[in-house]
């Protein structure tokens, strides 16, 4: 349905980041284009990055990246089970592919993910190491994989994903938490191995609802203030922001707020809003769930924007259009949880995000 629209919706109205929500659904949108509004990697005083897949980098999908985003971040091809096939047997073409077309574009990669637990590959889990040889093994493809791509990939996510929404550490499918007593001391050396093969690099622990989940963000707190006095290499935070327009906006600003309490750098790390929270068969997403959907992205950019400057690593839009996002296989056929539509046209979304950033 949304191909059908031809002009640029653009969200009016002025948010109140801190207090009543109901406000921001009084917003209107302007239904007018903008054809000189600015592209998101020109306003935006921080890095505007987007997962892609490589073979989808020609056409119009290439034409979008290249004129709005700055940054790129592999949906899934530097993924361990992708690249590692076996102990000394690597997959590169698909990294080596990202790494020249970000090259040529003059783009930044942040490399996604290192160590998370369902990427571990089959051939590795089916021998049942113990925790020395299970070490030493990792440590030998981090040293590989970081090692090639030293300067080439300016940031990692070392590790994706390691607790529970209740703080607990993650043991369901993890070989992490069945091998070591002290699991966060084997991700804790796992940064160190990375920052020795890469010194400049910048290192991340990513997770979802870091911002909504406060017994999650508590520990994630806590595994910060061991790294640190433990002389353990950390730079930053990212929380995927996979937000729906169900969840409450005084919420994530707080845990947003919370977060960047920890002094390292933040990273809205996959953003998407979804709208069709219910999962209906019927839904239609009509012109008021567009505008509420740019009046989310508006709401997140304007609450990251508060952070302290030095702190903005960037935010990563998890896909290009709504033709490619991941949610529509894992939640619904009919959600459109981006800033492109099916035809790669910006949706109102987009405006939203633009209204959203600082105009200093």
């Amino acid at each position: 349905m949304e191909n059908k629209f031809k002009f640029l919706l653009v969200v009016c109205g002025i948010v109140a980041l801190v207090g009543c929500e109901k406000n921001d659904e009084t917003r209107s949108i302007d239904p007018t284009i903008d054809n000189e509004a600015p592209v998101l990697r020109e306003k935006a005083n921080f890095g505007v990055g987007v997962a892609v897949k490589v073979n989808q980098l020609t056409d119009q999908y290439s034409t979008v990246v290249n004129e709005s985003f700055n940054r790129l971040t592999a949906e899934y091809e530097m993924k361990m089970a992708h690249v590692w096939r076996g102990e000394n047997e690597y997959k590169w073409n698909n990294i080596d592919g990202l790494i020249y077309y970000a090259r040529k574009n003059n783009m930044d990669i942040h490399g996604h993910t290192i160590l998370w637990y369902r990427s571990y590959p089959d051939w590795f889990k089916k021998p049942n190491y113990d925790s020395v040889s299970f070490e030493n093994i990792i440590k030998s493809y981090i040293e590989t994989l970081v090692g090639k791509y030293k300067g080439g990939i300016k940031s990692w996510d070392v590790a994706n994903e390691i607790f529970n929404d209740d703080g607990t550490l993650r043991n369901d499918g993890c070989p992490v938490f069945k091998t070591f007593n002290d699991p966060i001391g084997f991700y804790a050396r796992c940064f160190k191995y990375v920052k020795n093969a890469d010194p400049h690099a910048k290192l991340f622990y990513n997770d979802y609802s870091i911002s909504l989940a406060q017994k999650k963000r508590l520990a994630i707190k806590n595994m910060v203030k061991r790294f640190k006095s433990e002389g353990y290499p950390i730079d930053g935070l990212g929380d995927q922001f996979h937000i729906m327009l169900s969840n409450s906006k005084n919420h994530l600003q707080k845990g947003l707020m919370d977060m960047a309490g920890t002094g390292l750098l933040i990273h809205l790390s996959e953003l998407d809003v979804r709208v069709n929270i219910h999962k209906s068969d019927n839904y239609v997403f009509s012109a008021d769930e567009q505008q509420k959907q740019a009046n989310m992205y508006q709401f997140i950019v304007e609450s990251y924007e508060k952070l302290p400057q030095k702190q903005k690593f960037g935010i990563t839009l998890w896909g290009v259009s709504d033709a490619h996002s991941w949610l529509t296989n894992w939640w619904h056929p009919k959600e459109y949880p981006l800033l492109f539509d099916k035809s790669y046209q910006r949706k109102p979304a987009y405006a939203g995000f633009l209204k959203g950033l600082s105009s200093d």
